[in-house]
């Protein structure tokens, strides 16, 4: 029962914060929401930031999952990022369906704020961000190995670039409520390996 109780409010804090930001949600929403005392929000969670930082590892779980059915290795590498680019959108796509306007990146906006919230936070939002560009840094080593990217480009770099463009079109996305604009992306990954060699 306890741990029932601790997944619905993170599942509401996380509904929450999909719809604005951390910064704008109490925790007397999540409370109201979820419908729980603070008592209960505060024995699993001693500040607003510790929610955070479970939002932010429930949202790692959902995109690890997304992460490690798209990058499956029964395609080329290349391949594997433009798989993982129409998942997304998917899931842009019926969070707009859920949520009435299109989101941000359900780990971009929730990382950086939980960034801000000491060397804890920076740690964590740091290993969630490390693990995504970890799949586009193999994809792409891989995609250097098969001589479909330059020889001379560094796959951990590009990555980081890759992961840069990803949440730039992102907050395109959410400013003009289209998930569709994230497909720019495919053609924009080939252009910005092209690049970087």
């Amino acid at each position: 029962m306890a741990r029932d109780t601790r997944e619905r409010i993170v599942a509401v804090a996380r509904d929450l914060v999909h719809g604005a930001s951390l910064a704008e949600v109490s925790t007397e929403d999540v409370c109201k929401a979820a419908g729980v005392h603070k008592g209960s929000l505060y024995h699993f969670f001693p500040s607003k930031e510790a929610l955070g930082g479970a939002v932010l590892d429930h949202n790692w779980d959902m995109m690890h999952a997304v992460l490690e059915e798209s990058f499956a290795d029964d395609v080329p590498p290349l391949e594997r990022v433009d798989r993982f680019v129409d998942s997304f959108v998917r899931m842009l796509t019926l969070m707009r369906e859920r949520f009435g306007a299109t989101p941000g990146c359900p780990l971009g906006g929730l990382a950086a704020e939980v960034a801000g919230h000491g060397d804890e936070g920076r740690a964590r939002a740091g290993r969630v961000l490390a693990g995504w560009m970890g799949y586009f840094a193999t994809a792409i080593s891989e995609a250097k190995g098969r001589g479909d990217v330059p020889a001379d480009v560094d796959p951990r770099l590009a990555a980081t670039r890759v992961l840069a463009l990803m949440q730039g079109l992102t907050l395109l996305a959410k400013a003009h409520d289209d998930p569709g604009i994230v497909l720019l992306a495919k053609a924009d990954i080939r252009l910005l390996l092209r690049a970087s060699g």
